[in-house]
């Protein structure tokens, strides 16, 4: 059963834009505040140094900074390389907050949303591409976009702990590293490479995929792996060696002993096997 909403009123999307400094480009703007809206700073890539109502803030990529409605806030990136997003809103009625307020003003405007990240940085692009869009309702798209974020983020931040609303954002970090498996294999992935990609710490990283695919994610690359090199053994004339360098081992005998540990039969006899009740 769901809980009662906590929102009075839904906002409508005033701008949002998509920044990519490169090196030589800070991002920066001094000591401000808006008289009559709020706003989102997502940091995709890089890091900053910020402050939000007189507190400083460290923020790097997977953090969300909130800068309520007559705020003061600063900005300026520390990395050579800074992506974000921005979005400014106005209309959000929170319970007993004042008017555009997503946080109270006594907690951190800084928003660390680990397993969050994916969903929110998409949602988060798909209005400001709806927003930039003259089709026809991309306005009503995008202030939807807005309130499928809006709840998002409250989920987590309004709602931290009911575990059941951690679950998708968990699913979809699993999601994205098996794409990530399925479209690099042939490529030197590891660990470190998947929990980065998710914006995760790999140990807890490691432990949503396990409890998701009831592999880790060191066995699931193998196992696709192989699954692949079984195509290339009944599709093509490809030697083993060739067949191990496209699955991305670069031992023969290594890729040889993979396929046998998991299939349970060398690439070799598989391909025999194949071939031999295919013609029968």
């Amino acid at each position: 059963m769901s809980v009662s909403t906590i929102f009075r009123s839904m906002p409508v999307l005033l701008d949002g834009k998509v920044f990519r400094m490169d090196k030589g480009q800070p991002f920066s703007y001094p000591l401000h505040y808006h008289e009559e809206n709020s706003e989102f700073l997502l940091i995709v890539e890089g890091e900053g140094s910020f402050r939000v109502d007189g507190k400083p803030y460290q923020a790097r990529s997977g953090h969300l900074l909130c800068y309520n409605r007559t705020v003061w806030h600063e900005e300026i990136s520390t990395s050579e390389r800074f992506h974000a997003m921005y979005i400014g809103f106005k209309g959000l009625q929170i319970r007993d907050l004042p008017p555009d307020f997503f946080l109270e003003r006594d907690r951190p405007q800084l928003i660390a949303l680990e397993e969050y990240f994916i969903p929110v940085k998409q949602l988060m692009y798909d209005l400001i591409m709806e927003h930039e869009s003259t089709a026809p309702e991309s306005d009503a798209i995008a202030d939807q976009l807005l309130g499928v974020l809006i709840c998002r983020l409250s989920q987590l931040v309004h709602y931290k702990k009911n575990v059941e609303y951690r679950k998708r954002p968990s699913q979809d970090a699993v999601l994205m590293a098996k794409r990530y498996i399925e479209e690099k294999y042939q490529t030197d992935i590891n660990l470190k490479t998947l929990a980065k990609l998710t914006h995760l710490n790999h140990y807890h990283f490691s432990h949503l995929f396990k409890k998701e695919t009831g592999q880790s994610p060191i066995q699931h690359l193998i196992s696709y792996r192989v699954e692949v090199s079984k195509q290339y053994l009944i599709t093509t004339r490809k030697s083993m060696g060739e067949i191990a360098e496209l699955v991305g081992y670069k031992s023969e005998t290594y890729f040889q002993n993979i396929f046998k540990k998991v299939a349970g039969i060398s690439p070799g006899r598989y391909r025999s096997e194949f071939w031999k009740h295919a013609r029968s």
